[in-house]
């Protein structure tokens, strides 16, 4: 983690760096910089899952997520394109299902800003104890 990252803060005023538990950044290509930067910064006790629209494969880059999970999801569909968020609100919709159910889930979930306000509100019916930012 680069110093940077280290000071790097959460809408809630905190560090990344101090986070633990399920961490999901989720958004578009859009989002890319800044779930980079997010990435960075995570402490090794936080379990990262990064997951990101795209429209097409040109879009695809690198995030490093350490031990974590990448997913790159297109929207490309037979020369068209799927409804934006589509996709992104299957795969959180799948990720809540999966950290945020357990006996005592500790869960972040950061979503870029342009995510569709039907997703905010779908994950935060999701989790136990809203932590979206």
């Amino acid at each position: 983690m680069t110093p940077d990252a280290a000071s790097l803060r959460r809408p809630d005023g905190g560090r990344w760096c101090d986070l633990e538990g399920a961490v999901l950044l989720g958004g578009d290509a859009r989002n890319l910089p800044e779930m980079r930067r997010i990435a960075a910064a995570l402490s090794p006790a936080a379990h990262v899952t990064v997951l990101v629209e795209v429209c097409g494969s040109d879009q695809v880059g690198v995030i490093d997520a350490r031990e974590g999970r990448v997913s790159w999801l297109d929207r490309s569909l037979d020369g068209g394109l799927r409804p934006r968020g589509e996709r992104l609100a299957q795969a959180i919709h799948a990720w809540c299902a999966e950290w945020a159910c357990g006996d005592d889930p500790v869960c972040t979930v950061w979503l870029g800003a342009r995510t569709p306000s039907r997703i905010v509100r779908m994950t935060r019916a999701l989790l136990p104890e809203p932590r979206v930012s």
